[in-house]
């Protein structure tokens, strides 16, 4: 079965998020607030959103970051940010 768009979100997201904090995937509700999790700290964060836009190619426009309070926002964020990104993508031919 093919992985959708907001699939590889959910998914780069959640890996992004175990991978700095060590955590287990179980352990990230979607209403879980990101500065309540064990070990975060707003550099982790930082760490985490970079790497986010790296694998996704976008930038979070400052607004959206200040936003950002549970898992479910840094999904919507990204998410927004990824759909916005994809009419211009084909529009120059990617």
């Amino acid at each position: 079965m093919r992985e959708t768009a907001s699939d590889s979100i959910v998914s780069s997201v959640i890996a992004a998020l175990t991978a700095e904090l060590d955590l287990d995937a179980t352990a990230l509700p979607g209403d879980a607030e990101l500065s309540l999790l064990p070990g975060m700290e707003s550099v982790k964060l930082l760490r985490i959103v970079n790497t986010l836009e790296q694998v996704h190619g976008v930038s979070l426009d400052d607004d959206a970051l200040f936003s950002i309070e549970t898992v479910d926002d840094l999904i919507g964020a990204l998410t927004e940010q990824v759909q916005s990104a994809e009419p211009a993508a084909q529009e120059s031919g990617r």
